[in-house]
């Protein structure tokens, strides 16, 4: 065979395989697209450092698994930490009701809530966030009533809970 045709060949051979090759594509993860989800302002570049920093996280493709697995590695003890610092804060101001409140009725609801994801039924978790969400919104609420004592700490760590449930709430919208 002439060298010609040998080149014919391979450009062939070589053209057959590249039309058969699968392009990269950029398919977001899981974890990504929940990040996404809701049209708030900094709730994807929070979200998304929040998760980057739990990398198990980051590999898991099942919706169902990844909310089950956020709530046992993240959620519940960031709440739990969170509402041991809004007791502290209730035994500091003893004679505030808002903040009694919040610290265990409203938190008891959000740690409970989120620990009841683990073993809920998936058609039901997104309800569980959801009540988890609400507790978060009542404390807000009780809150407002606290003319005394500065909360402002309670409402930053409030906005940091709900990223938490919102996480849980928008993974299980779609199991």
């Amino acid at each position: 065979m002439a060298a010609s045709t040998y080149l014919s060949l391979l450009f062939t051979i070589s053209i057959f395989f590249i039309s058969h090759a699968t392009l990269p594509t950029s398919n977001p993860k899981l974890y990504q697209n929940v990040c996404k989800q809701p049209g708030k302002t900094d709730f994807e570049q929070r979200c998304l450092t929040l998760i980057e920093s739990y990398p198990p996280l980051t590999q898991i493709n099942d919706r169902l698994t990844f909310c089950r697995s956020f709530v046992k590695m993240v959620a519940i003890e960031k709440t739990t930490k969170a509402q041991e610092y809004v007791k502290q804060m209730m035994n500091k101001y003893p004679s505030s009701q808002p903040i009694k409140e919040c610290a265990t009725e409203k938190y008891d609801t959000l740690v409970n809530e989120l620990k009841a994801v683990l073993n809920e039924d998936p058609d039901l978790i997104d309800m569980d966030a959801k009540y988890a969400a609400d507790a978060l919104d009542e404390c807000e609420t009780v809150l407002a009533r606290e003319k005394i004592v500065n909360v402002s700490s309670i409402y930053t760590l409030n906005n940091n809970m709900m990223l938490l449930a919102d996480i849980v709430r928008i993974t299980a919208s779609n199991l």
